[in-house]
């Protein structure tokens, strides 16, 4: 592959629905270019792109792929992503990478959930967007009702680039679907309306269609719409002729915005000449190669030469090499120039998200937002053996996928993974088991209850020890009560005449703070008490500080119960956007989930906003379940917001579970 400038660069993301034939686009301009020699398949292993054993083990693209087109001395970098659901985070991490999408629709099946996410996220972030509609040798595909179809839902601005005769609609200023283009483009540029008023565009110069284009494109006023056939290579060429054409490089679009060391907001020039900076947006963890990693060069040129610092963990940072990513191919370069991407490897201490430039000049880019991960299982190793290799194992895994959350949860003692949906956490198995030879369970993680009491109960507890010698001795009367203000117990002392000593009371709240990790209940953390120390007894002799600690112990046992102990659990503040058409669905749902609907209203994407309170034991699978009701339309976050009393059915279950649990492990 010959050096390009920055100007000859295009990085082109694909989007679409799973299925729709992203990655079959890409190999087909592949093959066009004489880059291959024919189209492969993921689901036998043939595909240039979906190389890896996940992919060819589930027939579909898992992670972001590259394929540099060589096409016109031009380089256009097709950044391949997945179209499930579950991989969104490969999805954005490409997304992030192109200066313009290509969204890739069925002429099969037509839009679809995926086609509509794509839209709306070339929407949200103002990425110039071209619709390609594949497969459009398949038997059921009708234009018309396509494009008719792609109107009514993203709009008129969805014109035909191409007419009955195969060439570009811009190359015949007379036919109306150039004079639909012309209003299109007149819409998002004010300085072009009038003329348009006056001739319907026919005196638009080139070089304003072109200028025009660009800025309807990232106003959504225009998508361009292509249609072909992958598998026959149809259409390929005259999406790639518009690519080079009418895309603007990377030099063409304005400063780069950054902040520097100080965290003052910082331009860059989009060019060679400009000190060198770029963004990890991908991170490769190969059991054999190390790790590799993603770069988009932002400003400036790399080299073999360039002195790289890492700015977020303030370290500097030497790669083993610099290649140029085909597939699974790496090709080692020397230089490579502004706006285009790039692998490094065996960078040190440099993650995903992180800012790679020069010492002489820091700066720093905003982070790549990564969906939140609301589907949560609680992880261990099959065999206990493995619980070192497991946890080092993962590690590796979270570094190349930001999507997914890990956490250690100290009350419940489970360590928990939070993945987008059920066939992520199956590639994470898979990846442990295949690349690490560690092998996983999973199961629902336990919901966070807590304890606490509505009554008051005065109680003693008395520990006494003889068994020749010196003895134990401790003797405590506790008084417990409900304290709403403070979360931990709050331990007070109201005894009179030394019945206690006072060097013995930390014991006394030692021991009572041990019971509080574990209610009579369920087993769960006990809060919201005060626990009075309101008189006792000791020995000058047995008494010692383990004595008033056993004793303590043995007033919270009896306290607590006789103290009208309830269950408590966890709220969520719940948002949820989807389609509108999906509303009733969402809010009879939550009813059925014990929810209670605090506002409802629309987001800037016209979808509809629903605000929710709901228990979380109810939304453990709400991930699974909103996908299914929605079709895969709807996005939701959770966060906990507070404890509340649960109702007695709760109660009764939570503790019988409880019992059955005790039970097993008794047995066991």
């Amino acid at each position: 592959m010959k050096d390009y400038n920055a100007k000859d660069i295009r990085n082109v993301v694909l989007l679409g629905h799973a299925g729709s034939g992203k990655t079959t686009i890409a190999e087909a301009s592949l093959l066009a270019t004489k880059a291959i020699d024919r189209l492969g398949k993921a689901q036998d292993g043939s595909s240039y792109l979906d190389y890896d054993q996940e992919e060819a083990k589930r027939g579909q693209s898992v992670f972001v792929s590259i394929a540099p087109v060589e096409y016109k001395n031009t380089k256009i970098n097709f950044i391949d992503t997945p179209g499930y659901l579950d991989y969104e985070g490969e999805k954005i991490s490409g997304y992030f990478a192109g200066d313009a999408a290509v969204i890739v629709v069925s002429g099969k099946d037509g839009i679809e959930s995926g086609t509509e996410n794509s839209v709306k996220l070339c929407h949200r972030y103002n990425k110039p967007a071209i619709l390609f509609v594949n497969k459009m040798d398949d038997e059921n595909a009708n234009k018309d009702k396509l494009l008719a179809d792609l109107q009514a839902k993203f709009g008129s601005g969805c014109v035909p680039f191409v007419g009955a005769d195969g060439k570009l609609v811009l190359e015949d200023k007379t036919t109306d679907t150039y004079k639909q283009l012309a209003e299109a483009i007149a819409t998002a540029d004010e300085a072009l309306m009038d003329r348009y008023f006056e001739d319907e565009g026919a005196s638009f110069t080139d070089e304003e269609i072109r200028g025009g284009l660009v800025k309807a494109m990232a106003a959504g006023e225009v998508k361009p719409v292509f249609f072909g056939a992958a598998t026959k290579s149809e259409g390929i060429e005259t999406l790639l002729d518009y690519i080079v054409n009418f895309l603007h490089p990377y030099t063409d679009l304005g400063p780069k915005h950054a902040k520097n060391d100080k965290g003052e907001a910082v331009e860059l020039k989009r060019d060679d000449s400009e000190a060198f900076s770029g963004q990890i947006f991908k991170t490769v963890v190969d059991p054999f190669a190390g790790k590799i990693s993603y770069l988009k060069i932002m400003s400036g040129c790399l080299t073999a030469q360039t002195a790289l610092y890492n700015i977020k963990k303030d370290a500097a940072e030497k790669a083993g090499g610099i290649f140029v990513l085909s597939g699974k191919n790496q090709n080692a370069v020397s230089k490579v120039a502004c706006g285009d991407i790039c692998a490094l490897t065996k960078l040190a201490v440099t993650e995903t998200n992180d800012t790679l430039c020069t010492k002489e000049k820091p700066v720093m880019f905003a982070d790549i937002e990564y969906p939140r991960p609301m589907l949560g299982l609680a992880i261990s190793p099959k065999t206990k053996d493995d619980e070192d290799k497991m946890s080092d194992a993962l590690k590796k895994v979270l570094v190349e996928d930001k999507s997914l959350n890990f956490v250690r949860n100290a009350e419940t003692g489970e360590q928990v993974l939070y993945a987008v949906g059920d066939q992520q956490f199956d590639v994470v198995a898979s990846k442990l088991k295949n690349r690490y030879k560690v092998e996983i369970e999973t199961k629902e993680p336990k919901v966070q209850y807590r304890e606490t009491i509505k009554g008051k109960s005065e109680v003693q507890g008395k520990y006494k020890k003889q068994n020749g010698g010196a003895g134990q001795y401790g003797d405590v009367w506790v008084r417990f009560e409900p304290n709403p203000d403070s979360e931990e117990m709050v331990f007070a002392e109201e005894v009179f005449g030394g019945s206690v000593p006072k060097n013995f009371f930390p014991s006394v709240e030692a021991g009572l703070r041990s019971c509080m990790a574990a209610g009579p209940l369920a087993g769960c953390k006990v809060v919201n008490v005060k626990a009075t120390l309101y008189d006792g007894s000791y020995h000058p002799v047995d008494s010692k500080p383990n004595s008033f600690e056993a004793a303590a112990r043995l007033a919270f046992k009896a306290g607590i119960p006789a103290a009208k102990p309830i269950l408590l659990e966890p709220i969520g503040k719940v948002t949820v956007i989807c389609p509108e058409e999906y509303t009733g669905d969402i809010i009879g749902d939550f009813n059925k989930r014990r929810g209670m609907i605090m506002d409802t209203g629309s987001t800037a994407d016209g979808d509809a906003k629903i605000d929710a309170e709901v228990p979380m034991a109810e939304m453990m699978k709400y991930a699974t379940e909103l996908r299914s009701m929605t079709k895969g339309r709807g996005t939701y976050v959770i966060d906990f917001d507070r404890y509340e009393p649960a109702p007695q059915a709760v109660t009764d279950k939570v503790v019988a579970a409880t019992a059955a649990n005790r039970k097993d492990e008794d047995e066991d």
